[in-house]
């Protein structure tokens, strides 16, 4: 989806990822990928990604983003390939794929997740709520459920 952002679906669309975010109060997994010649994001998108167990977690604790890198740039919008590079850069990307999961506002990184070999929905999910637990909307309704404490 190169436009616009709903639950489930990965988009392009930096803002209105951010957005959604926002309103839902969910971190972004940004994944920065080379679709089309990559083994190991190839390797993540059939193992963990088109799998129902990731789309239903994801449907209710991500947002997804891809900043996708293909060697046929052309099925790529205009500006999109310079944006791209951009947010690899901004990030600090050295290699794909990499898992970028962002706090609530499109821009304070919580961490990183990897590929591996044996990955799973299970493994990825179990690596992504370790991260995703300390983004600001999480913490925040923490917060109001801790009642606040007298001093003495």
């Amino acid at each position: 989806m190169t436009t616009g952002a709903r639950a489930v679906a990965w988009t392009m669309d930096v803002t209105a990822a951010t957005g959604l975010a926002k309103s839902a109060k969910l971190p972004i997994l940004v994944n920065f990928t080379g679709s089309d010649w990559c083994h190991w994001c190839i390797h993540m998108d059939e193992h963990v990604f088109s799998k129902p167990a990731w789309k239903t977690f994801a449907a209710e604790n991500a947002v997804l983003l891809t900043i996708d890198f293909p060697s046929n740039k052309s099925g790529l919008p205009k500006g999109v390939a310079e944006r791209n590079a951009a947010l690899a850069s901004q990030f600090g990307v050295r290699g794909y794929p990499t898992f970028v999961v962002l706090d609530l506002d499109g821009k304070t990184e919580l961490d990183r997740l990897g590929a591996s070999q044996d990955a799973s929905p299970a493994a990825f999910i179990k690596q992504y709520r370790t991260i995703a637990k300390f983004n600001s909307g999480s913490i925040a309704a923490l917060e109001n459920e801790i009642p606040p404490t007298t001093g003495n």
